[in-house]
Parts: structure tokens; C-alpha cells; sequence
């Protein structure tokens, strides 16, 4: 199955962000913050393979123009002032050749980003803005995703340029949703999560890869983790001196095929790739939900795993002090 990886967050002046900040840095440019005069030149980042910016009709959008008028559109210091979406695109989509990669005609993996992208901008009535990063080069060389910001504002286009009005529906607070007979905003995050498995899914179809996505955790898929299994302290000690054990290799070969169930690589990338923005890396690591249940339960029986070893050395060291053989 291939990786599935969709989340969302705000980007918002209480987490010390701006979207002029952030939409340099997906787009790998510069541009300067009419609001703070700040200069956020990221001009000489690489990784960014292609980037689009434009409203519901396709219609480009100068980068600059739209995220200075979605700073300038909020007052409040905790204001929201944009939206990030991260999603993991299929390396099958994806052409190995590097001229093809830019080349938007001819890269499906750009492309189904670009119509979730269109999607959203359609749906909302907003500005997009799409970057499309190639994999980290000491990462996993498939790990190629989309970085697609929206306003948070509803977008018109006007005599003197593009203007910014009322908050977008997905934007507004829950008790306003359910006035206006919409649902919770959870809600409407998950089924937008599953339309991009829908996107994708029905690209790879096209393009005759049988490999599929799958919005749904690991659990509620049904698929559980294996757990390793206990070493013992006298396997440990071997394995300490480079002595191959059965447990060992039993360890190693459950650990292997839990590293392909995991996707986690993703939210190392996207962590690794804001590595420059430091209130960005702990809203992303806020923001992973998917897997932390599973990620988090796996740590703690490492843990466990670890902490009997400890105590079995221990136990071990203090019978050899007494001169007592194991």
C-alpha cells in the first residue's frame, strides 16, 4: 500500500508565524512583509521542484499580493492569518526522470496535489498556494509531498486587485457552523482527508498501479503492530558483542516489517524540512494525530523493553559481584 499522509493546521500569529514566512519557505523565494517590513528570503532553498499559486478559477495569484493581504486583513495578535495543508504524494506518480518532474503536464504526482488544491480553493471560495518539495537527501528518497497553503479568508477579485473578506466556512468556530447547519469542523476535516484519498486513489487507478492509499489509521484498518519480543539478559549480552541470536533475529526481522507499516518518515520530513522554523516544527509535531496513538503506545513497550533489560544487567552484575554464577 502506498503512504497515506494528509494533515491540516493553522498558521497563526499566536504560534509566532506569518504566512508571508511560511509561503517564502514552501515556495522557496522571497518576500518581504508589508505589515512588519520584515525580509523572509528563502531564495536559495532547494527541494522545491514547482509552485502555483491561484483562486477557484485557476487564475494565477501574485504570491506576494495574496499572503501580505492576509496579514494585513487580521488585527488581532493571535490572528489566523492562513491554512496549511501536508500531504504525502505516491512516489509511483511521481516521474523518475528530473525534467518531467518539473513539467506539471507530465507529473501526476503535481498534479492530483494541484486538483485537491482546486478543490479546496472551489469549495471555500480561497486563495491556494501549492508547493510541490522533492524528498530530503539524507531522507527516504520517496518521500515527496505538497505544502498547500489557503487564506483563511474568502478571495474577490476587484478593479485595483484581489481582495479578502469574510473567514471561509471551515474556518469558522463550531457554534457558528452549527447556526449556519454545518457540521463540526473535525468533521470536515476528515471527509476532506478522505477526498484526497479519493484523488489519488483514483489517479493510481488510471495510471494502472495497483498500489492504493488509505485515509484510515492502521487500527481502524485493522492492522496492528507486532510487538518485539523480550530478549533476555544473556541474549542482550551476546548481541552487546556481536554474537547473531535467534531472538535477535527474530527482533530484527518484526522490526523490519513494522517499518513498512509505519509512515512516519513523512512527519519526519515535514519536521526536518522546517527545521529553520522552530515554532513551525512544534505546531507540525502538535499537529500529527494520525499515528500518534499507535507511535506513542510502541514507544512506551520499547521502553518497558528496555527498562527490564536494565534491570536484568543489573541483577545480573550484582550476582557476579557476590561471585554467584548465572
Amino acid at each position: 500500500m502506498a503512504i497515506y499522509y494528509a494533515t491540516t493546521k493553522p498558521i497563526s500569529r499566536s504560534g509566532g508565524r506569518s504566512a508571508t514566512a511560511s509561503a517564502a519557505y514552501r515556495a522557496g523565494i522571497e518576500i518581504t512583509d508589508e505589515r512588519t517590513g520584515l525580509k523572509h528570503d528563502y531564495s536559495k532553498r532547494s527541494g522545491v521542484e514547482m509552485s502555483y499559486a491561484f483562486d477557484k478559477t485557476m487564475k494565477n495569484i501574485d504570491r506576494s499580493e495574496l499572503w501580505n493581504k492576509a496579514e494585513l486583513a487580521e488585527n488581532r495578535k493571535d490572528g489566523r492569518t492562513a491554512r496549511e495543508w501536508v500531504l504525502a504524494i505516491p512516489h509511483e506518480l511521481v516521474p523518475k526522470d528530473k525534467k518531467k518532474r518539473k513539467d506539471l503536464k507530465q507529473n501526476e504526482g503535481a498534479r492530483v496535489a494541484i486538483r485537491f488544491a482546486k478543490m479546496l480553493a472551489e469549495r471555500y471560495n480561497v486563495g491556494v498556494d501549492v508547493a510541490i518539495h522533492s524528498p530530503d537527501k539524507e531522507g527516504d528518497n520517496r518521500n515527496w509531498h505538497a505544502h498547500i497553503m489557503t487564506t483563511t479568508r474568502e478571495l474577490s477579485r476587484t478593479a485595483t486587485g484581489i481582495e479578502l473578506g469574510d473567514k471561509a466556512s471551515i474556518e469558522l468556530s463550531n457554534a457558528k457552523r452549527k447556526e449556519l447547519g454545518l457540521g463540526s469542523t473535525s468533521n470536515e476535516i476528515k471527509g476532506l482527508r478522505k477526498e484526497w484519498e479519493t484523488i489519488v486513489n483514483t489517479q493510481l487507478e488510471k495510471q494502472g498501479i495497483e498500489e492504493r492509499i488509505d485515509h484510515r489509521s492502521l487500527k481502524q484498518q485493522g492492522i496492528e503492530q507486532k510487538p518485539t519480543i523480550k530478549m533476555g539478559w544473556k541474549a542482550s549480552a551476546m548481541e552487546r558483542r556481536g554474537i547473531v541470536t535467534d531472538k535477535g533475529d527474530l527482533n530484527r526481522e518484526i522490526t523490519a516489517d513494522n517499518q513498512q507499516l509505519r509512515d512516519l518518515q513523512i512527519e519526519f520530513a515535514a519536521l526536518t524540512e522546517a527545521k529553520t522554523e522552530i515554532e513551525n516544527v512544534k505546531e507540525q509535531a502538535k499537529g500529527m494525530q494520525d499515528f500518534r496513538a499507535e507511535y506513542e503506545l510502541f514507544k512506551q513497550e520499547q521502553q518497558q523493553q528496555k527498562l527490564e533489560r536494565q534491570e536484568l544487567e543489573k541483577t545480573h552484575e550484582k550476582q557476579q559481584d557476590r561471585g554467584i554464577e548465572p
